[in-house]
């Protein structure tokens, strides 16, 4: 939001610098972001003094140059070589001084530098109009009137208007400060509450409305909930121009575009008051009426901007006579009702419309006006009629319109300032500070808040209109605070708090994930929540009724949110493969967003996608190394070894419909992880050619397995290792994770680890569907060395289970 320092001396007596009022905004929680200067004149002048020309002669090697001395001050006399020919002796000058930089109006900026002239050195330039860049005449050089000061500044001199522009980040619970008046009032209130200085908010000119004229207009009002208060008023022989130069000044010091005198005021009033206004050409409404009323789902409406948009059945419209929509209440006007250059009478709106009901239709139709951010903030209801006021003023003064209708007012449940009910203990023990009743009282009423006395402590405040987010004890003392300073909240000499349990949080796991998986050459993506549902379908893998749409105006074909992880990474490999970049290795962590039972789900995940070679292509790499399904499998398991995640169970049967085929993680009936070949058809929507490996982990149970009793760390034993090599012959369906739980449970403590280091398939050899698996054993034992019978009699019995579990056949 910008606030201009020049508008709001208008309104508040200010004397402090510009650099002391940002401070102060800021510590009344108005952050200043930034401080801008705005010049008439480019450049400000800045280096342009006034000097007097002591000494004039003929340059002595030139005709038509002058040699002068000119006095700028502070006992400084510079040479400078003069070409105009009206310079004299005696004269008051502009003289740019060097390292100034000059902005002329025709040609380009340029930088005063010392150099010689024909042999004669020259220390500056006496200026004309047009290299000043304040006219166009360049016949001589600027004269000043006699008693202008030596020294002084030319802006100074000139009168030259300048500006400051505060750049504040308005949070959204300041409705009051959307405006100068509420800025001002807030500034008023730290000056008498820090400095004991009464600072009045100057009266604004306004013209008291007439409220007995003959209607010319009529307002039919439907829905007070969705709005409150409807006001307006008609004028008549409006004359459309310009505005004037120093209300064009006004709204480009907003960063807004000066159209006409009429828009002009109205913006003029909401950046002054925070209340916009609307002007209807009254010609060109139906029945000069003004209905407002919700209208049928779909009702196609074009708004000023030249769009035509679809109406939602809750979004409050102003219509004419005929129910036709003119404007989307409090966001936008129409294109065919607003002020043109040949509107000579209008009907001016000031109105107060429900903050949720405005946010809602702004964000819906995407139309983020200066009127809809006023008001989703919430507007005062009770200053409609006297910006009204303020308005028809400078109507008159400015088009020279005439007021032709009754001041029409519907206000028939007026809202008044919230009663609150305020403990002197409660504000002291919230905000830490140390008020009395009388500080408390001071800072309450500085705020405009009136206060009803209930003696020890306790007090009635009633909160301004202004402030819709005031509406709880706290809310006060949060207003207390930040105007009484929350630099002043004293510090305690010791501070007592306990020390919470370190669990895990979302980032903190997010951060070892991603270190982890960088650190094994993958790279993240980060993608955004919104896929095409066209694309979803075309794969038929999910079901319609599980998307979630979105009314993406920006980019219409990203209309779901993403039903699934996967789809982000299929698209980011489409984006490198089409540049030629076909060997990656992806992860993302991100949520995926469906519908079930009509119920809203959002699941965070990571995921990660493998596609191409393990390693590029280099003659000291193994040949056509492609990833695979062991390739994918290993990140996950070194994922859980990472984690130290232990007794999962792992299946290949049901793996999700994206997989051809897979392995899944699972911890009884809850899925934890799955990773597989995706299906060609997902990888055709997305035109990919290569086989693309992906697995998902659901990073909620990462996190609760994190959170628990942490593992003690166990002593190493001190006694040797003993390996045993066993081989079976089993059916293919087999997965080594079936065989390594019958050797956990077989084999109980003593056994340290079990792996898998041949495997060997031939039909001829082994017989249909069987395959034979070398597996290694190793053991161990704290409390002693191992021996032989030890062994032999674990590895009898593990050979037992193995043949009677699964059907194993031992190979000697």
């Amino acid at each position: 939001m910008r606030i201009s320092l020049n508008w709001l001396k208008e309104i508040i007596e200010l004397k402090d610098s510009p650099e002391k009022i940002s401070e102060i905004l800021s510590s009344l929680g108005l952050e200043v972001e930034g401080m801008e200067r705005i010049e008439s004149i480019k450049g400000g002048l800045k280096g342009v003094i006034v000097g007097e020309v002591v000494e004039c002669e003929k340059h002595p090697n030139a005709d038509k140059l002058s040699l002068t001395k000119v006095n700028i001050g502070e006992n400084k006399l510079l040479q400078i070589v003069c070409g105009a020919p009206n310079v004299a002796k005696g004269q008051k000058v502009l003289v740019a001084t060097e390292g100034t930089t000059l902005h002329p109006l025709d040609g380009e900026a340029f930088t005063i530098k010392r150099g010689k002239i024909r042999g004669e050195e020259s220390q500056g330039m006496i200026c004309a109009d047009d290299e000043l860049g304040i006219g166009h005449d360049h016949s001589g050089i600027k004269i000043l009137a006699s008693d202008a000061v030596v020294g002084q500044a030319a802006a100074d001199a000139l009168n030259l208007e300048s500006d400051i522009i505060f750049e504040i980040g308005l949070t959204p619970n300041r409705a009051d400060a959307t405006n100068h008046i509420g800025v001002a009032a807030d500034l008023a209130a730290w000056y008498k509450v820090h400095q004991n200085e009464d600072l009045p908010i100057i009266n604004t000119d306004k013209l008291n409305l007439n409220k007995t004229n003959q209607g010319v207009a009529k307002v039919i009002l439907d829905d007070e909930l969705k709005c409150p208060r409807y006001s307006g008023v008609c004028f008549t022989n409006i004359k459309v121009g310009p505005s004037p130069e120093w209300l064009q000044k006004k709204i480009l010091a907003m960063d807004q575009k000066p159209v006409n005198n009429v828009v002009d005021i109205t913006n003029l009033i909401m950046f002054e008051t925070g209340q916009p206004l609307h002007a209807f050409d009254l010609d060109k409404v139906a029945g000069k009426t003004f209905w407002i009323k919700s209208l049928a789902e779909g009702t196609t409406f074009t708004t000023l901007d030249g769009v035509e948009r679809k109406l939602r059945a809750e979004d409050l419209m102003i219509c004419d006579g005929n129910g036709h929509p003119m404007c989307i209440a409090g966001v936008l006007g129409g294109k065919d009702s607003g002020v043109s250059d040949d509107t000579t009478s209008i009907f001016l709106e000031s109105a107060h419309f429900q903050a949720n009901t405005i946010r809602k239709s702004s964000t819906k139709h995407n139309i983020r006006s200066q009127a809809a951010r006023s008001f989703e903030k919430g507007s005062d209801p009770n200053i409609c009629v006297l910006a009204l006021e303020r308005a028809a003023f400078l109507l008159k003064d400015i088009c020279g319109a005439e007021q032709s209708s009754a001041l029409i007012d519907i206000y028939h449940n007026p809202i008044n300032p919230s009663p609150i009910e305020l403990d002197l203990q409660y504000v002291n023990k919230l905000s830490g500070l140390n008020l009395n009743k009388d500080t408390l009282s001071t800072v309450l009423l500085a705020l405009k808040m009136t206060i009803q006395d209930h003696q020890n402590g306790k007090m009635t405040v009633f909160v301004p209109t202004n402030k819709p987010d005031v509406t709880r004890p706290a809310d006060i003392v949060e207003e207390i605070s930040r105007v009484y300073g929350l630099d002043n909240i004293p510090l305690p000499d010791k501070f007592t708090f306990a020390m919470p349990k370190a669990n895990i949080s979302g980032y903190t796991l997010r951060k070892k994930l991603s270190e982890s998986l960088v650190a094994k050459g993958l790279n993240e993506i980060v993608n955004l929540s919104l896929t095409s549902s066209k694309t979803c379908l075309q794969t038929k893998l999910w079901d319609e009724s599980s998307f979630i749409y979105i009314h993406n105006t920006s980019n219409s074909h990203l209309d779901i949110m993403k039903p699934n992880l996967v789809i982000g990474g299929l698209e980011s490999i489409q984006y490198n493969a089409n540049r030629q970049n076909t060997d990656l290795a992806f992860f993302e962590i991100a949520k995926e967003f469906y519908k079930k039972d009509e119920q809203i789900i959002e699941t965070s995940k990571l995921g990660i996608w493998m596609t191409g070679l393990n390693n590029p292509n280099h003659w000291t790499s193994a040949k056509d190394k492609s990833t695979d399904f062991y390739s994918i499998k290993s990140v996950v398991l070194s994922i859980f070894t990472d984690l130290k995640i232990e007794k999962l169970k792992v299946n290949a049967e049901h793996p999700s419909a994206i997989f051809e085929y897979g392995l899944i993680w699972s911890q009884g009936p809850r899925k934890i992880a799955e990773c597989g070949l995706l299906k060609s058809n997902l990888l055709k929507a997305y035109d990919l050619k290569k086989q693309v490996w992906y697995a998902e982990i659901e990073l909620e149970f990462l996190k609760e397995r994190l959170n628990q009793k942490a593992k003690k760390f166990e002593e190493y034993t001190k006694f040797p290792i003993v390996k045993r090599d066993l081989a079976l012959v089993i059916d293919k369906k087999i997965a080594f994770d079936e065989l390594k739980q019958i050797a956990i449970s077989t084999c109980g403590k003593n056994l340290a680890e079990v792996n898998v280091f041949d495997v060997f398939e031939d039909e001829k050899k082994l017989g249909e569907g069987k395959k034979s698996y070398a597996l290694n054993f190793s053991f161990e034992s704290l409390d002693k060395s191992l021996v032989a019978e030890d062994i032999d009699h674990i590895m009898s019995k593990l050979i037992q289970n193995y043949e009677s579990k699964v059907s194993a056949i031992i190979r000697r």
